[in-house]
């Protein structure tokens, strides 16, 4: 007798009964009852991973058992089950015989036909089990024999076991394949896993739990183990833990694995259903049942089948019209099409919709081309309908058009024309079109509108999602679109993984080089040594050679190269072009692009101590883009320009709501949040706790070091932490950042400029009440060591060598373990040491380091680290 295991895989997690089920059914194989089940369900709900246990069950009971596992490739190769059925009961020496006993005349239904008798023979002296998985993928030939084989073994002991996410009879009609007389059949059919199912599915992969946020992926993997195994085991090959930060990242993976699932489940649906599929991704959000199924060319009895099947496989939503369960899978349907069948359906789709609603605009007024005299045509009972604002009617005209028979090139240009419409209303609308864009309509005609598309998806700030989809069109494009024409879209790639790291990426990303051949990876090069504060010289020169060229440049790209000038302390020019770029973007209606110089340039007067000229800046950039519209990606660096820029106004309780503000809006960590950090630690400054301040300051420090941005022209975090320091008692930690933070200045080659940044920096903290021990520069640590460089090469320490270090074995131990954030108690016990002990050898390396109290000793360890 079979039992099911006590545990089952990740796989497996939820499908308790139908194990059972299937159990059952092979213990009644055993007793010589024959039986057929189908196992069923949606998009990754482990068909394939039951069915394999089903056949494990069987082989340990000793039964026979004949597998087929079809697939898209096999699909179109006669008989391709049925051989594999074969292959798995029969002997290699018995194959060959039975091939040698065909003579070389006979037909190849003939040789079928022998395979299937001599099934029916083996199936005659013993129970046999018969296993194909995705029998939707099976070739037709392959089905109309098993059918004929399962209908006259049931003379014999046989169960028959078989997996498709659509209903059988669809398949098997779809086929010819309809068997001559009815027979009972069993279906399974394993539903969506629950909320408590999904945690143990993700819990069982990565081998410990898991927050309950991260289940947000649950939803985007429609619940099912396979999808969310996948995911899981892609994290864990990370070696990282699975926490509420990787959700983001995890909704990415998991799109990409449901996807992935999905269109090999659509390569083997029937032709109605594929129609009807294509249908509901072009107008299933417009049109009714009766039109839904006109545009896909089925009558009432084919659409009920086509929708029920589609349901039954997950693909659209359990609803009374056919909506596609996930919206962004439009793309990856209408992308398995040929251009002109994608125009085809939006001719029939623009016929139908043009019959059902009248329109609201004439493309000619979309596009700009006629006067206000020219008044769009409705029908006069819709005219209460129409938009009453211009950005409203522009948008509803957009939608419209898109329904239109155009080429390519053209519903490209309209979708991102509606994109930068959408912009400030629906965001994430608008990043959709752009995708949209970059993902359907990849061609050689279509290139400059798919550059322009990723250009302004990284504007917005989404620099992760930015980042696979320009590794994913790149990886399209390199066999259709030449060397010299990629090189910009390998630029924004750069710069999206500069900004925002994350999981492996699907597709391989885009190969950088330090040898820039194109004007934007002359930008976002120079942008890049900027960060790293290496070879300024360098840096001005690409900066400039990138500028030079601006028509051929993309916005991002520009604005990476004027803030790398920024940086190298060419002020002037540096917003001269930020500038140029903000006039060029709104010319374009690329707001998000505008919004981003703008900010840009606020951050630059922060640093130049114009308070209130940041604050216009900012003014104007929310003016182009409200704040509720800019990517949680990039509204920290936002909210940090507007406290700070309040802070040297003096202006102390709005930049603490401001503050508030930022905590309500969605987290999402990238080295953006660095900045947020800093601006906070400055107001926990002024509010007098120090020890936060140095915690905050000390975060975006490991932030901005984890991204390799070493260069305090960009944020001048040490000269802030070491006022925090100097509060806590820690004079020494304080000393050393100002050091180090001033050598990478003159090495970067601009002391005189980061002087004046810090200066001010301390003098916005002294005017709002923070005691700052350094009145000039001729009481700051760091200058008093640079003046004494004149002595010789040995009067300046190297500021990157750590001294000598005074605290003994032991109480460095017990520091590490403080420093690793453990209690006295846990120390105690990992040491085998008393308590008393421990507090002991920590008083001692309080004296020893001159500091006070644990959150100082914590900072002055933190900061000794090395600059990585």
């Amino acid at each position: 007798m079979t039992t099911t295991p006590a545990s089952v895989p990740a796989q497996l997690v939820g499908r308790r009964a139908v194990l059972d089920v299937l159990d059952g059914f092979v213990r009644r194989l055993q007793d010589g009852v024959s039986d057929i089940a189908v196992v069923t369900g949606p998009v990754g709900s482990g068909r394939s991973a039951v069915l394999e246990r089903a056949v494990e069950r069987a082989r340990a009971s000793g039964l026979a058992v004949g597998v087929a596992r079809c697939s898209p490739r096999e699909s179109q190769l006669p008989y391709g089950a049925i051989t594999q059925l074969l292959g798995t009961l029969c002997r290699p020496s018995r194959i060959g015989a039975l091939a040698s006993g065909i003579g070389p005349t006979s037909r190849p239904t003939d040789t079928v036909a022998r395979m299937c008798d001599t099934l029916l023979t083996l199936s005659a002296g013993r129970p046999v089990l018969l296993a194909v998985d995705d029998l939707h993928l099976a070739d037709p030939h392959s089905l109309r024999r098993l059918v004929d084989l399962i209908h006259r073994a049931r003379q014999g002991a046989v169960l028959a076991v078989v997996t498709s996410p659509v209903p059988v009879r669809q398949v098997l009609e779809a086929a010819g394949a309809r068997p001559a007389a009815p027979c009972p059949v069993h279906t399974l059919r394993l539903d969506t896993l629950t909320t408590a199912e999904a945690r143990g599915v993700i819990e069982t992969r990565v081998g410990h739990p898991v927050e309950r946020s991260v289940l947000t992926v649950a939803g985007v993997a429609g619940w099912s183990p396979a999808v969310l195994h996948a995911v899981a085991d892609r994290i864990a090959a990370l070696g990282r833990p699975l926490d509420t930060d990787a959700v983001p990242q995890l909704i990415t993976a998991a799109r990409t694995a449901w996807s992935t699932r999905a269109l090999t489940t659509l390569q083997g649906l029937p032709k109605n259903v594929v129609a009807l599929l294509r249908a509901t991704a072009v107008g299933g959000h417009q049109l009714e049942p009766a039109r839904l199924a006109a545009l896909a060319g089925l009558d009432a009895t084919a659409f009920a089948d086509a929708a029920d099947a589609l349901r039954a496989c997950g693909l659209v939503a359990d609803t009374d019209i056919p909506r596609l369960r996930h919206p962004w899978f439009a793309d990856d349907v209408l992308a398995g099409m040929t251009g002109p069948e994608r125009d085809r359906l939006h001719r029939r789709a623009a016929s139908l919709n043009g019959q059902e609603d009248s329109r609201v605009g004439t493309v000619a007024e979309l596009l700009g081309d006629v006067t206000s005299l020219v008044r769009p045509w409705t029908a006069s009972d819709h005219a209460a309908a129409r938009p009453r604002h211009a950005a409203d009617l522009t948008t509803a005209t957009l939608r419209h058009s898109l329904c239109e028979p155009v080429t390519e090139a053209e519903r490209a240009r309209r979708l991102i024309r509606l994109a930068a419409a959408e912009a400030v209303t629906a965001p994430q609308a608008a990043d959709g079109r752009l995708r949209q864009v970059m993902l359907r309509h990849l061609s050689r005609e279509t290139w400059p509108d798919v550059l322009n598309a990723a250009d302004l998806l990284l504007s917005r700030g989404d620099a992760e999602t930015a980042r696979w989809v320009i590794a994913d069109v790149h990886q399209r494009a390199l066999t259709k679109i030449p060397d010299d024409e990629l090189r910009p879209l390998r630029a924004l790639g750069r710069l999206a993984h500069k900004e925002k790291g994350g999981l492996p990426l699907v597709a391989p990303p885009p190969v950088h080089s330090d040898r820039p051949g194109h004007p934007a990876q002359s930008a976002v090069l120079a942008w890049t040594l900027a960060t790293r504060a290496d070879d300024r010289a360098g840096v001005l020169e690409l900066a400039r050679t990138a500028l030079d060229e601006p028509a051929s440049v993309p916005f991002m790209c520009r604005i990476a190269a004027a803030r790398a000038l920024l940086c190298a302390d060419d002020v002037p020019t540096g917003l001269d072009r930020l500038d140029a770029v903000a006039a060029d973007a709104h010319r374009r209606d690329a707001l998000a692009a505008a919004a981003q110089a703008l900010l840009s340039r606020a951050e630059a007067q922060l640093r130049l101590g114009r308070g209130e000229e940041a604050l216009r800046e900012l003014a104007e950039a929310t003016r182009a883009l409200p704040p509720t519209s800019w990517h949680c990606l990039l509204a920290p660096r936002l909210a940090a320009a507007e406290i700070l820029a309040l802070i040297r106004c003096g202006r102390l309780e709005e930049a603490g709501r401001a503050s508030e503000r930022a905590r309500g809006r969605p987290e999402c960590h990238s080295v953006n949040t660095a900045f947020l950090l800093y601006a906070r630690g400055e107001l926990a400054l002024i509010d007098g706790d120090a020890a936060r301040a140095v915690l905050l300051l000390e975060e975006c420090g490991r932030m901005l070091r984890a991204k390799r941005w070493r260069n305090p022209m960009l944020i001048a975090w040490r000269s802030a932490a070491a006022v925090a320091h100097h509060h806590l008692g820690a004079p020494a930690a304080a000393d050393d950042l100002l050091v180090k933070e001033r050598e990478v200045a003159e090495r970067w080659g601009t002391p005189s400029a980061f002087t004046a940044l810090r200066a001010r920096t301390h003098e916005a903290l002294a005017r709002n009440g923070v005691e700052v021990a350094w009145a000039g520069a001729g009481a700051d640590p760091s200058a008093r060591s640079s003046q004494s460089s004149d002595d010789g090469p040995t009067a300046r320490p190297d500021a990157t060598a750590p001294g000598p270090d005074p605290l003994t074995p032991s109480e460095r131990e017990v520091a590490d373990l403080v420093l690793a954030g453990h209690a006295n108690r846990e120390i105690a016990r990992r040491l085998g040491l008393s308590t008393r002990t421990v507090e002991l050898r920590l008083t001692q390396t309080y004296r020893k380091l001159g500091v006070k109290g644990r959150a100082a000793l914590v900072a002055h360890l933190r900061a000794r680290q090395e600059d990585v």
